[in-house]
């Protein structure tokens, strides 16, 4: 839906920009891709891991990556619109692969081509990877799972110290309280719940594993990029129904890849865990709401020790299968504003998502939901 006008910049955000912008500062987005976009100057293209035979990391025909990037370094309403913006395309619920063995084809990515999608964020020298589209599976499930490219991407970002964040997941009936959410069943990577407001966590938002430092933001974006133009627009508007507005934890992440960014720029001697640190401890106490001017400003007290609970959360992998031509890529470009729901599959077995709150609509030509987003094998 068509934001009426550009928004303007908070008053707050001028003060926090006083002390930094991130500037300087590569951020890389894995997600959907990120479309080009005046609000987005300095977006560089990295690598397309969906079609690989006609790559487009400029391509984003879910939205969802779009969104994320302005989030994080938009000019008007970016935490750091400093930083220059690294696109990765790892996944789109729009592009199917050959030889699925089901009508509507498969769609989404796996640990595999995450992990891939890490090592080439961290070949051009990203100092933030930011990952909102994440994958929820089950204990048991996950116990079966072979994770370890990803752990080895994940490891070799931490030695690079390139600081990691993911989204929490989203509750939904494949991705329960008690699940494992990759990647940020890492303790390396920052994985971030999302905020209703100040002091309410979202109710959709997949709570953090007992003994895990909660860290959250607010996962609502009423004024976002339009990934077709360089508009704006403020949500969903399905041809039965009322608009809402873009939200879930997908959108929270960004708001902490932004100051991890305003971080680094300002502290460019800080480890990843240094970061992390800083992060968290100056993050509210119930809840972990970050705010990136608190994080900015954070001095520890004299008497207050930063913690190893603070400082924990301190041959590439095969290509995947064919991928059908680009033109219907494109063509779902033409009517999709932003994707409601996408998934990072696990190797060998289908994982679903949690990017987005359970129950909400694709947009487009209707009001139909997506197909369920399935991995090639």
């Amino acid at each position: 839906m068509p934001a009426p006008q550009q928004p303007a910049r908070p008053a707050s955000e001028t003060s926090l920009h006083e002390l930094a912008t991130g500037s300087g500062v590569k951020v890389a987005v894995i997600d959907t891709g990120v479309a080009p976009h005046a609000e987005l100057p300095g977006l560089l293209p990295i690598a397309d891991l969906v079609a690989r035979e006609t790559p487009d990391p400029l391509l984003d025909c879910d939205g969802h990556g779009t969104i994320v990037a302005g989030v994080i370094a938009g000019q008007t309403l970016g935490v750091a619109p400093g930083a220059q913006i690294l696109s990765v395309r790892q996944t789109s619920a729009h592009v199917a692969v050959e030889n699925a063995d089901t009508p509507e084809g498969r769609s989404g990515g796996t640990l595999a081509s995450l992990a891939e999608a890490v090592h080439l964020a961290l070949d051009q020298g990203a100092q933030v990877i930011n990952i909102s589209v994440v994958a929820c599976v089950d204990p048991d499930t996950a116990i079966r799972l072979n994770s370890g490219v990803l752990d080895d991407a994940l490891a070799r970002a931490e030695a690079q110290q390139t600081v990691v964040v993911a989204a929490a997941g989203n509750i939904s009936p494949e991705c329960q309280p008690g699940s494992v959410v990759y990647p940020s069943h890492s303790p390396t990577v920052l994985s971030v719940g999302g905020r209703e407001n100040t002091h309410t966590i979202a109710e959709y938002s997949l709570p953090e594993p007992e003994g895990r430092p909660a860290v959250s933001a607010p996962a609502s974006v009423p004024v976002a990029l339009s990934p077709d133009a360089n508009g704006w627009v403020s949500g969903v508007q399905p041809e039965t129904g009322e608009a809402r507005e873009f939200h879930g934890t997908s959108f929270a992440a960004p708001v902490v890849s932004g100051t991890a960014a305003l971080l680094r720029q300002r502290h460019p001697d800080y480890s990843a865990a240094e970061i992390r640190a800083q992060i968290l401890a100056s993050a509210e106490p119930s809840g972990g709401a970050v705010d990136p001017l608190t994080a900015l400003t954070y001095v520890p007290p004299a008497d207050v020790e930063i913690t190893p609970r603070h400082l924990a959360f301190a041959s590439p992998p095969p290509a995947g299968q064919e991928i059908r031509a680009r033109l219907a890529s494109l063509l779902a470009c033409l009517s999709l504003v932003a994707v409601a729901g996408l998934a990072v599959a696990g190797v060998g077995r289908p994982v679903r998502t949690s990017s987005f709150p359970t129950g909400r609509r694709a947009p487009g030509s209707g009001s139909r939901a997506l197909p369920g987003p399935r991995s090639p094998r």
